[in-house]
């Protein structure tokens, strides 16, 4: 019997086929007042591939999309797709992820992690031994990825539920892997060179005629609602969900880790911590002071393609070659969706479709207050980001939201854009909403599907209020 050529099935060409379909419904009908009908071809491509993600795969719909908008504007095929792939923001995940391959590479977030939770501080209280986990898998999402990071921080916090006598199917695990998953997806957004907040950033710069918004502030908005995380977690726990933790209080469990760090993992860890240095010193120094100026001329990609070649020119014995660089932590589904998400929200700034929305939305928000508009983006990402890719749910929201600030006339749209970053994260109620999330589900030994709902809760609904109440004006005081 001959062998099938493709591992598609009938659905998948069904699928292709409404794709297509809808590519083609938005060029037939007459452009409403205001828009043109080259703005009707990208907003039928917009959707078509945002039902591709959803549906199908992250990468191919991309590049059909990329195709598309080629065929469907006055821009070049050559320019459409050059412009595309040499994005600045493009190269900065791929650059950040080449990075994060080297870190995860040698060690150091995984030995960071034991350290923490091996204190002495920790024996026999419990608050204090989750509040060690919460701080190990703030660093773990902070330098890694975030599939990284609970692919490294899970089996710790299972070694530690072992340790204290804890199994699988026991309540206070769950809750433990729900509430670390929380704060790595908060600590995860801390630096602004990941895939997400990249993204946003991106197309922020795209419809704002090139204007950025600062680094250092967003790394400290970020940082200030880590700490709120993490408190309303310890709230939680210790008021709340009151779990029984007589056995870590009782117990006498040997956390001990004795390890240090090798000559090349100081090595990388001190440059890391240089680099990141470098990398939000031109937000805050004066820009006629000589080395911010010489930074500001290299720029974050430049001084990261100089980190990464100074890297591979040491040739270190224990370190990785480019092919590992590429393969370990480059996020490619990630770089493909940014690739076809950035220049669709450029094709919708040059074919008026941006304005037409904002237009189309004032008389919609008459009598809306700043917080009920922030409220309402909040509350609507949140819930998108369970059902599919948080980077795709932050990439459909971020143009319309920036639109519906406009045409609000009261609101920041960088305020509203990075409360926006902050709340797409926390896609954990489905496998589908990121790979993370996938692996949580996966673990069936330790977790029940039906379990993770009912803890997650209380941190989407704490998320949301503090995103409307508290990050929001935050970003208004600090951006």
């Amino acid at each position: 019997m001959r062998a099938a050529l493709s591992k598609n099935t009938p659905k998948s060409y069904l699928h292709l086929g409404i794709m297509l379909a809808i590519m083609c419904i938005f060029r037939l009908p007459v452009p409403p007042e205001g828009l043109t009908a080259e703005g009707m071809a990208v907003i039928g491509i917009f959707f078509a591939v945002l039902y591709g993600w959803l549906f199908l795969d992250i990468v191919w719909p991309s590049l059909l999309g990329l195709v598309a908008l080629g065929l469907a504007t006055n821009e070049p095929m050559t320019k459409v797709i050059g412009s595309a792939f040499g994005n600045s923001t493009v190269l900065l995940i791929l650059l950040f992820c080449m990075v994060a391959s080297i870190i995860n590479a040698a060690g150091i977030a995984e030995w960071m992690a034991r350290k923490i939770i091996s204190l002495p501080i920790v024996r026999g209280r419990p608050y204090m031994l989750i509040l060690m986990l919460a701080a190990a898998m703030s660093v773990l999402a902070t330098m890694l990825t975030m599939t990284a990071a609970v692919v490294v921080g899970f089996p710790l916090i299972k070694e530690v539920c072992k340790q204290y006598g804890y199994k699988p199917g026991d309540t206070f695990p769950v809750m433990l892997f729900v509430a670390m998953f929380y704060i790595a997806d908060v600590a995860f957004m801390m630096l602004p060179f990941k895939a997400l907040p990249a993204v946003v950033f991106g197309v922020y710069s795209q419809l704002s005629d090139g204007h950025v918004i600062n680094y250092t502030a967003y790394v400290g908005i970020c940082a200030i609602q880590l700490v709120l995380a993490v408190l309303f977690m310890l709230f939680l726990f210790r008021f709340i969900l009151r779990p029984d933790v007589s056995r870590i209080v009782n117990g006498s469990a040997d956390m001990s880790f004795n390890e240090s760090l090798n000559s090349y993992q100081k090595t990388i860890l001190y440059s890391f911590c240089v680099l990141l240095v470098l990398l939000l010193l031109p937000n805050i120094a004066p820009a006629d002071w000589a080395p911010a100026a010489f930074l500001n001329r290299l720029t974050t990609n430049g001084l990261l393609i100089a980190y990464i070649g100074f890297y591979l020119l040491l040739n270190f014995k224990e370190g990785i070659n480019i092919k590992a660089i590429m393969s370990r932590s480059v996020a490619w589904p990630a770089i493909f969706l940014v690739i076809s998400v950035l220049k669709i929200t450029a094709a919708f700034s040059s074919t008026g479709v941006t304005h037409w929305l904002g237009e189309l939305c004032k008389p919609l928000l008459q009598g809306y207050s700043e917080y009920a508009l922030i409220f309402i983006v909040v509350v609507i990402t949140t819930i998108a980001t369970q059902l599919t890719n948080n980077t795709a749910v932050a990439a459909t929201f971020a143009p319309i939201a920036y639109s519906l600030a406009l045409a609000n006339g009261s609101m920041d749209p960088q305020s509203i854009l990075t409360c926006l970053t902050l709340t797409c994260t926390l896609g954990i109620a489905t496998p589908a909403a990121t790979a993370a999330s996938a692996v949580l589900h996966g673990d069936t030994e330790w977790v029940r599907a039906r379990m993770i709902f009912r803890y997650a809760l209380p941190y989407w609904v704490f998320n949301i209020v503090m995103g409307t109440l508290i990050t929001y004006n935050l970003c208004r005081i600090m951006l």
